[in-house]
């Protein structure tokens, strides 16, 4: 690694882990490597987005090198130990992992199984090690119907206590079973474009579970806030989960906006953090749905505004992420249109409705989080968007920046990673959907510039409001463009189909 890489790369080691320390040397593809030299991403592998259709893995990428890191794959294979495969998740199976985060105990991985409704932990090579399943707590059916039913468990995270975090999405969704059903018949969500939908009934069963590391046995939740409370309204479907030594804040995929939860509050003291947590009774086991675990919402970061039925709230919110100032970055996959229920096929919605952009909220120190303050434009070719995570900037996109004259400082900053399973930034594809040019499967990931000339249509792009609609040229002027992609067939590798981004939190030691 040569050094003006190493500086762009290490100096925000203490960004998540301040006891860790970085590899000497050169980090190696298919090996583990230094803190901020590789994101791990969730692939769903499904086509059309993913290059071939499989049970789902988990990819490393180094954003030294732009090579590939270590694979995770389905741990759910036939001969999988008990441990890794008790009864009630059945192998072999899917995978379709849906969130992922390293940094638990012995820096193992912990990652969540949309399909198999499970969380597994791994060693940092990749090898499984046990699974807790949510089957049975959820009420989600078993034998192979049961799976990918809802509610379903989305992202994942650690509190500063040590115990984990689960997101629990009930919702409608087109490829699940046990969705409401229309009273024209078939699956309730198919009648909206995207077919995804909520309900109330759905949204008060989407839940935060709180997991025991040294037993990976759920032993909390935090659940729907009384009627009248801050959060009831919007609470809902939960995708995205980070926290800070206070707070709690997670993305509701149907509320468009960003729930801060006091993490102290709401539960019991069976959840003191890892080495102090309480065991229940075998009389008296752990039960959903208790007064006392309703959350405490402290603030709203309101993306998108309006009444809490606004239609525009629907499917917009996924993937959150922090820059190091504590300002929020947020999906926001905006709609120009309403996409009512049955608004669909021809001269309905479409992908042409999609307005992505990057909903940005500043910390402000005398009202604190509230709505959209910046955003960052997207090119209307970057569609259906789930990761984003916020690192320091790559030696490929520093390679970009020096090259159109700039300076080692001006590499020496955090830089935006967007995930998405249509990534076709500059709209230059071919065998488009006729519904947007611009919308062709196949997913990858790319980085953007965050600095004020980039943010907003700002200079840097000469100006234009970038409103995402490929029918509109004029008022679809400065878009944000990546200095750097990575994996994709169009850099050699084979198309993803994203579902959670994150940089690695913890060094391997070796």
């Amino acid at each position: 690694m040569n050094r003006r890489h190493t500086l762009v790369l290490m100096i925000g080691l203490a960004m998540y882990a301040g006891s860790s320390s970085a590899h000497d040397g050169i980090n190696e593809a298919g090996g583990p490597v230094c803190l901020e030299a590789n994101y791990m991403i969730s692939d769903a592998m499904n086509t059309p987005f993913a290059s071939a259709d499989g049970p789902g893995q988990v990819v490393e990428q180094n954003i030294i090198t732009g090579e590939r890191g270590i694979t995770v794959a389905n741990p759910f294979a036939g001969d999988a130990a008990p441990e890794v495969c008790p009864p009630e998740v059945e192998c072999p199976g899917p995978w379709k992992p849906t969130g992922n985060f390293s940094g638990g105990m012995n820096g193992h991985a912990f990652i969540t199984s949309a399909g198999q409704q499970a969380l597994t932990e791994f060693q940092r090579d990749g090898t499984p090690v046990r699974t807790v399943s949510y089957r049975p707590l959820l009420g989600n059916p078993m034998g192979p119907e049961g799976r990918g039913t809802v509610p379903r468990p989305l992202g994942s995270q650690i509190l500063p206590n040590g115990n984990l975090v689960q997101a629990i999405c009930d919702a409608n969704f087109f490829n699940a079973q046990n969705s409401d059903i229309a009273f024209e018949g078939g699956l309730e969500a198919d009648q909206y474009f995207p077919p995804v939908s909520s309900t109330p009934e759905r949204a008060a069963n989407s839940r935060i579970l709180v997991i025991d590391q040294e037993t990976m046995q759920v032993i909390d939740e935090y659940s729907q806030p009384a009627s009248g409370q801050p959060g009831h309204d919007l609470w809902g479907c939960f995708a995205g989960i980070m926290t800070d030594s206070d707070y709690m804040y997670v993305s509701t995929f149907h509320g468009g906006a960003v729930l801060k939860i006091d993490w102290r509050a709401g539960i019991d003291k069976h959840s003191r953090g890892v080495g102090s947590n309480k065991p229940y009774s075998k009389n008296r086991p752990f039960r959903l749905g208790l007064k006392k675990n309703r959350a405490k919402v402290a603030g709203i970061v309101d993306f998108v505004g309006g009444p809490a039925d606004n239609p525009h709230r629907r499917d917009t919110l996924r993937a959150i992420s922090f820059d190091e100032s504590g300002n929020i970055y947020a999906t926001n996959r905006r709609r120009s249109r309403e996409c009512l229920r049955g608004e669909i096929g021809p001269g309905g919605c479409n992908p042409s409705v999609f307005c992505q952009r990057i909903s940005i909220d500043i910390v402000d120190q005398d009202n604190g989080f509230n709505d959209e303050d910046q955003t960052l434009a997207l090119d209307p070719g970057v569609n259906v968007i789930a990761g984003i995570r916020i690192n320091r900037m790559s030696a490929l996109g520093c390679d970009h920046v020096l090259a159109e004259g700039g300076t080692q400082d001006d590499c020496d900053v955090e830089t935006l990673y967007v995930a998405a399973s249509a990534m076709n930034p500059g709209c230059a594809v071919k065998g488009a959907n006729p519904g947007n040019p611009c919308f062709v499967p196949g997913g990858y990931v790319a980085e953007y510039r965050i600095d004020a000339a980039h943010l907003d249509g700002g200079s840097a792009w000469g100006g234009g409001g970038c409103n995402g609609d490929p029918n509109d040229p004029a008022g679809n002027t400065g878009c944000a463009m990546p200095i750097a992609t990575f994996g994709g067939e169009t850099n050699g590798d084979y198309n993803l189909d994203p579902r959670m981004l994150m940089p690695i939190q913890r060094a391997f030691l070796q």
